[in-house]
């Protein structure tokens, strides 16, 4: 399928921003999503004004829409079911909304869970939608779990240059028309239970910092007990930039001696160092 290379690589946890403008590429794209989904075994959410358009597009690029919805396994929400109860954008009730979701494919046996957003909706006035980019990124605190993949497609005709920048930014990754998604220059979140804390993959910078600042500081705020520290495995990242060295060390100064920072490079413990160097220059 046409927009298959596009998306091909995500995996569950995966939450990235997605920015097309083409009709034609975004469905074959949504399709492949749903059909990859279905192959696994995965739940298919969509959530869009559309959502009548996408079933018959699915349906007539072969995926057996009709029978997964019956199943279960394809689910179909209006926008003002998921994200705009009685109209507006309730940061809240839209992460009730997604934990609820993804709480109801997990008693039913589902390993995993693909929400697919039409963020549309989020170009037109309404109430409550500056909130949006903060949602975003609190929303990868219930990606990050490892349960649920998230693709939040935004029109770029539909949002300001700026505007969609801040939205991107929220996300841990993106991908476009022109950018197909690519796992290795993106940052991976996951929690781990032991040790408590989150792993991270990738590359952590001003693209997504506040995606990461988002995750740690709720692992910050939702410990395992009053003197449990927070580990975060920092092995895996391939690209840090100074951004994401000062949110890591933001979340050590705050933390108080509760967070371990853990298989960090040495090009990473120099960041650390240097810019611990001058924030406590700075605050003499």
């Amino acid at each position: 399928m046409a927009g298959l290379a596009l998306l091909e690589s995500l995996a569950l946890g995966d939450h990235i921003c997605w920015t097309v403008g083409d009709g034609d590429v975004r469905l074959d794209s949504l399709t492949a999503l749903v059909e990859a989904g279905l192959g696994l075994g995965h739940r298919v959410l969509y959530c869009g004004d559309d959502g009548g358009e996408v079933f018959g597009a699915f349906e007539r690029r072969g995926v057996a829409a009709g029978e997964a919805v019956a199943a279960g396994d394809l689910r179909v929400a209006p926008i003002g079911s998921s994200y705009l109860a009685r109209g507006v954008f309730d940061h809240g009730a839209a992460l009730g909304f997604l934990r609820r979701e993804i709480d109801d494919a997990r008693r039913s046996g589902y390993p995993g869970l693909r929400l697919i957003s039409d963020m549309s909706w989020a170009g037109r006035p309404v109430p409550g939608a500056e909130r949006l980019p903060g949602w975003e990124a609190q929303a990868n605190m219930i990606f990050a779990e490892g349960y649920a993949l998230g693709v939040c497609a935004y029109d770029p005709q539909a949002f300001a240059a700026a505007r969609l920048r801040e939205l991107a930014r929220a996300h841990p990754g993106t991908a476009g028309a022109d950018a197909p998604f690519d796992p290795d220059s993106i940052l991976r979140m996951r929690r781990t239970g032991q040790p408590f804390g989150m792993r991270l993959e990738g590359e952590a910078d001003l693209s997504n910092a506040p995606a990461l600042s988002a995750v740690i500081d709720h692992l910050l705020d939702s410990p395992p007990g009053p003197d449990a520290t927070v580990t975060i495995n920092v092995d895996g990242l391939r690209f840090v930039d100074t951004a994401a060295a000062r949110i890591l060390l933001t979340a050590a100064d705050r933390a108080a001696g509760r967070l371990r920072i853990a298989g960090r490079s040495p090009a990473l413990g120099r960041i650390l160092d240097v810019h611990g160097k001058r924030r406590t220059a700075a605050a003499r």
